[in-house]
């Protein structure tokens, strides 16, 4: 084992041993985990705990992320895609090297026109999980005072279709209920709040402003005139030589062509990170080419920048803390709504992104598995992995029950399993009082909003 962790201590990361190793470990396991939250959804066997006696589920509060889908756009190869027509060219792509040349041109072939849609993968997740909902908790889509089902979207195309097949789904298992559908502007505070929220007094950095030659350096040259990539000295980086060897009948003469081998590289393992999400093509870049070290070294800076974005990282928790408070809030008013004489609900459904399912559980502080806020360039040396915490079709459920005396429970789920919240004690196992939780999630709410509230009155400025 040290031999294979001896080329990762060349990492820029710097990942501590116990924490590499698990990384390893279980991206050995599953190469498709390195995509991080491009990652498909792991269908894994559901455990559910007993509910206390007399409590019977009655109603489900839910926001699913959409499903497995196409790159944004067709640029994530280019800077393989610039090069490898020139190797070819020059006869330099041995037969494994024209094998990858193909298998990347037909991910980026396969993305023309289907930019940022939901792909066959991403659909049969919402069937799935819609269907694994229903069997799961029956007596709530049997209630016969219950019977309706509204659902709202964001207006992104891949939320309304994914939407689609998991209400479709659901309707095939329950074909009772009767279902609304809502997507506009309109609704997108809650269900895809902008995250751009500038902390008080913060003065916005200045964008970076690099030289022509600084620029082509980073994204790699197609020049048959490029020496030699050496890194600048002091500047960590990762030796390439065991991935690029094969491909090359002359090694020196196609980094003449490529130059700073690792935009080559890291393209190269974009298109890998798509196989999974397309798997109808049959390709599979990451297992045929790559190995687990080279990917631990490219998914750890994108799992440690997911952190920063949208966990409840130090540098930016209390910007999305503070800036998913609505839907927080959309959760706590449909719920409310719901326990009212007369509902009818049997559900409340949101589709959205990940950009808003991960600030919601950093709002309810179990974004990290450790309930922990880590700096982000420690999240991937920590334990705190994108692949399990954000991929494709990530999901919160919020499950009600009730016994007769009208008493109210309820429990989180957190990619269906079920969860813990921090700073609040619950019934029974998972299951908390919701006018307890209630009151917790409210508490947080406020709690995220203090810093901003706090500066206004030192400052003067009121809302």
């Amino acid at each position: 084992m040290k031999r294979l962790l001896t080329s990762l201590l060349l990492s820029v990361f710097c990942l501590s041993l116990g924490a590499q190793d698990d990384a390893l470990r279980l991206i050995a396991e599953n190469p498709d985990r390195a995509a991080n939250n491009m990652h498909s959804y792991e269908f894994n066997p559901i455990v559910d705990t007993k509910a206390p006696k007399g409590f019977k589920p009655f109603y489900i509060s839910h926001y699913g992320r959409h499903g497995s889908r196409y790159e944004q756009n067709s640029t994530f190869a280019r800077a393989a895609m610039g090069a490898f027509p020139v190797l070819d060219s020059l006869n330099l792509l041995t037969e494994t090297g024209k094998a990858l040349y193909a298998d990347v041109n037909a991910i980026v072939e396969a993305h023309k026109g289907m930019e940022g849609s939901l792909t066959p993968r991403g659909a049969k997740e919402h069937q799935m999980l819609a269907a694994r909902m229903v069997e799961r908790f029956p007596a709530v889509f049997k209630n016969k005072d219950r019977w309706e089902v509204n659902s709202f979207s964001s207006t992104n195309f891949r939320c309304i279709v994914s939407m689609c097949n998991f209400t479709n789904s659901m309707k095939a298992e329950s074909p009772r209920q009767e279902f609304t559908y809502t997507s506009a502007e309109r609704f997108m505070g809650y269900i895809n709040p902008s995250l751009r929220v500038q902390r008080p007094g913060e003065v916005p950095a200045p964008r970076p402003t690099f030289t022509p030659e600084q620029m082509a350096r980073m994204r790699g040259g197609s020049n048959p005139e490029n020496a030699r990539y050496t890194p600048a000295t002091g500047t960590p980086g990762y030796d390439f030589t065991r991935f690029l060897t094969p491909l090359f009948k002359d090694y020196d003469a196609a980094l003449k062509v490529i130059g700073n081998p690792e935009p080559f590289v890291k393209a190269c393992f974009s298109a890998g990170g798509l196989c999974q999400v397309i798997d109808f093509m049959g390709i599979d870049i990451f297992r045929k080419y790559f190995v687990p070290e080279e990917l631990v070294y490219f998914w750890a800076g994108g799992n440690d920048s997911i952190y920063r974005m949208w966990g409840g990282s130090v540098e930016n928790g209390d910007i999305i803390r503070f800036a998913i408070r609505p839907l927080m809030m959309d959760f706590i008013e449909k719920a409310d709504a719901a326990m009212q004489p007369g509902s009818h609900r049997t559900a409340d459904l949101r589709f959205g992104h990940d950009t808003s399912i991960l600030p919601l559980f950093a709002l309810m502080g179990v974004d990290d598995p450790q309930n922990r806020n880590l700096p982000y360039k420690e999240a991937h040396a920590k334990g705190w992995y994108a692949f399990f915490q954000v991929p494709m079709a990530t999901n919160c459920q919020m499950i009600f029950y009730q016994n007769k005396k009208g008493e109210v429970l309820t429990k989180v789920l957190y990619n269906e399993k079920e969860i813990l919240i921090p700073g609040i004690e619950p019934v029974s196992g998972p299951y908390y009082r919701w006018d307890e939780l209630k009151a917790h999630f409210l508490d947080l709410c406020e709690q995220a909003s203090a810093p901003w509230d706090n500066w206004n009155r030192t400052h003067g400025h009121h809302n």
